[in-house]
C-alpha cells in the first residue's frame, strides 16, 4: 500500500494506491491513526480510486478512524471509490453515515 499526500484550499488530501489486506492493514491503521491526531477539528479527504482491493478490518479501521474524527470535532470524507469498494460501504450500510462522493472535487466542494 502506498499513500500520497497534498493540499488543497487548506483541505489535506490522502490518495491511497494498493490492497488493504492482512499484510497492509497495521500500515493502514498506523497511517489513519496519524491522520486523525494531526488534524483534531479539520477535515481530510481520502480518494480511494488506486485502492483494488480491502479485507473486512480494513473497514473497521475506517470506522474506527471516523470515529475519531467525529469526537476530535473534524471530518474525515471519502472518494473515488472503486465499484466493488463502494458496494461493501452500500452492503454494510456505512455509506449512510460516512460521507462517500465519487470525485475528489465533489468531496473539496463540500469542505466549506
Amino acid at each position: 500500500m502506498k499513500f500520497e499526500t497534498k493540499e488543497m484550499d487548506g483541505v489535506k488530501i490522502i490518495k491511497l494506491t494498493g490492497q488493504i489486506r492482512i499484510s497492509t492493514q497495521n500500515e493502514f491503521k498506523d497511517l489513519l491513526d496519524s491522520l486523525a491526531r494531526e488534524n483534531e477539528g479539520k477535515t481530510v479527504i481520502i480518494s480511494m480510486d488506486g485502492v483494488i482491493y480491502m479485507n473486512s478490518a480494513g473497514l473497521g479501521i475506517i470506522i474506527d478512524t471516523y470515529k475519531k474524527f467525529k469526537e476530535k470535532k473534524g471530518k474525515m470524507i471519502l472518494c473515488n471509490l472503486m465499484p466493488d469498494i463502494e458496494k461493501l460501504f452500500e452492503v454494510t450500510r456505512l455509506n449512510r453515515f460516512i460521507e462517500i462522493y465519487e470525485t475528489e472535487a465533489e468531496a473539496l466542494s463540500k469542505c466549506n
